[in-house]
């Protein structure tokens, strides 16, 4: 069962924006306390997993947390955005709603709202009890032993190759760190002057200017995956599932369809029921979209009606002055030809 810890009143704020440093580190500080607390009721070996959700990544959360556990016992704590009740039936997990880390006076990207949740992730970095600290995506499901991820000093990720062709840039959808308070301090004191425009992973590619290459199967982009033979090689252990989750129905680029053997190896992780209802959740947000352009489409059928009959109304209109003007000519011509044959 997951333990759901609680920060203390005064720290339950709605959100804390980065450049608030007494509210950052106060937040931060309680974090630590707290999950200090548990970690000493957990025992282990000074290792934890950290992860980040929202509602809308329950779903991911729950695949991530079982596939885990099926290679490792090490404790995971979720960092909680939102008062939703996560439930969950592996040992030694604990959830803790923690407020939303925002930038100050900067909106975040339309195009890409769940940078709102993202930032987030850096609450990680006020834990600093235990002796090293894995970060994993909600997203990501794990298909073998995560050997190594958890090992040596300092911050550790793998790389993205999606930016590394032309910046040596790092993904963090994994990565694992040192945890120390020195750190959390100079992370968060610089965290104002950082740029966000791609969340976390922006920051953390911005203050971590030395780190240590995880192997690139700690973290298999999805996106990556079909020159791997759709994850069959047995060099990788974290699937990414970025851009695209196997909770969302509805393929978001043409080669989703070769790479739907991955979501098939998600699935299998849930049981009937839980599939179910995520087939009703696909069908929810089909019919959505189905009647968001049905919506759309009788709007734009009463715009154009609206329009063909002002069109028609202005042709019609002048019509008539044509024909008025033909007659007027007509006319003219009469009176110039009585005029000749009077004068003839």
């Amino acid at each position: 069962m997951v333990e759901n810890l609680r920060l203390p009143a005064h720290l339950a704020v709605e959100n804390v924006a980065d450049d608030d440093r007494a509210s950052l580190f106060a937040v931060a500080e309680g974090i630590d306390d707290v999950v200090g607390d548990w970690l000493a009721r957990c025992g282990g070996d000074g290792r934890l997993i950290v992860t980040l959700a929202s509602h809308d990544f329950a779903a991911g959360l729950l695949v991530m947390i079982r596939s885990l556990r099926k290679v490792s016992d090490i404790p995971v704590l979720v960092l909680k955005i939102g008062s939703w009740r996560f439930e969950h039936e592996a040992p030694q997990v604990a959830a803790i709603e923690v407020p939303p880390l925002r930038r100050s006076g900067v909106e975040t990207r339309p195009d890409l709202p769940h940078l709102i949740v993202t930032l987030s992730k850096l609450w990680a970095f006020s834990i600093t009890t235990p002796k090293r600290i894995a970060y994993i995506d909600a997203d990501c499901l794990i298909l073998r032993p995560i050997k190594g991820l958890l090992d040596g000093d300092g911050f550790a990720a793998a790389p993205d190759l999606l930016l590394h062709y032309r910046l040596r840039a790092f993904n963090t959808g994994v990565f694992s760190f040192t945890p120390s308070a020195d750190l959390r301090r100079r992370l968060f004191e610089r965290l104002p002057e950082l740029s966000v425009a791609d969340g976390d992973q922006s920051v953390l590619n911005a203050f971590f200017e030395e780190w240590r290459q995880l192997p690139l199967g700690l973290n298999f982009l999805r996106s990556q995956a079909l020159v791997r033979a759709l994850a069959q090689d047995r060099h990788l252990r974290i699937l990414h599932f970025t851009p695209g989750k196997p909770w969302v129905d509805g393929p978001s680029h043409p080669r989703d369809h070769a790479l739907a053997p991955l979501e098939d190896l998600w699935t299998a992780h849930l049981s009937d029921a839980e599939y179910r209802e995520v087939k009703r959740q696909w069908h929810q947000d089909v019919d959505a979209v189905e009647q968001n352009l049905t919506a759309w489409a009788s709007r734009s059928a009463g715009l154009y009606r609206d329009q063909i009959a002002e069109g028609l109304k202005q042709t019609r209109r002048r019509q008539r002055l044509w024909l008025a003007g033909l007659a007027l000519l007509s006319a003219l011509q009469t009176l110039v030809l009585v005029f000749l044959v009077l004068r003839g």
